[in-house]
């Protein structure tokens, strides 16, 4: 039995150009995938350490108000007018995962990073820093507080991602 051409076209395999663009079109699909991938992860962690925010501003404004009143639970005592931190010591406090505070972050812990402190996993870092405002004579002095939400508490500081929160105490 004979098989004409038209039959012979049907039975034959992938041709070389055909395998080409298939190797073409996957070579942009996937690294276009993979980072979509990585950019949704980013905006998840995002997204939580804003949600977690809500909570760990308020121990941060809780512990300047303790330093002010003289009972600071994890920082030294201020006065009011002085700037926060006091100079020469870094404020920073870790949270977990969760938000909740896990304790006070030395100076070269906060620069490293780190992914644990005294055996209980760290996922965020809050950094408190001020600076003295002029204010006119009689005035209450103000000073402008910044504190930064930062993470992965595990990268070092200057390559994690921060969401900033600004407010002025006397």
């Amino acid at each position: 039995m004979r098989t004409t051409p038209n039959q012979a076209r049907n039975h034959r395999g992938v041709t070389l150009v055909e395998s080409v663009i298939a190797i073409g079109v996957l070579a942009v699909a996937i690294p276009l995938v993979f980072g979509a991938i990585a950019e949704s992860g980013k905006s998840g962690m995002s997204a939580q350490a804003e949600t977690r925010a809500t909570w760990m501003v308020p121990v941060c404004m809780e512990e300047i108000r303790a330093s002010r009143a003289g009972k600071p639970e994890y920082f030294t005592k201020t006065k009011v007018g002085e700037t926060i931190p006091p100079a020469g010591q870094v404020w920073a406090l870790g949270f977990s995962a969760d938000g909740n505070p896990v304790g006070k972050l030395d100076g070269g812990a906060y620069e490293q990073g780190s992914r644990n402190l005294d055996g209980k996993s760290l996922l965020y870092i809050a950094s408190i820093h001020s600076e003295s405002e002029k204010t006119a004579t009689g005035s209450t002095p103000m000073l402008t507080v910044r504190i930064s939400i930062e993470y992965p508490a595990a990268a070092p500081a200057s390559k994690r991602q921060s969401l900033h929160f600004h407010t002025r105490i006397p």
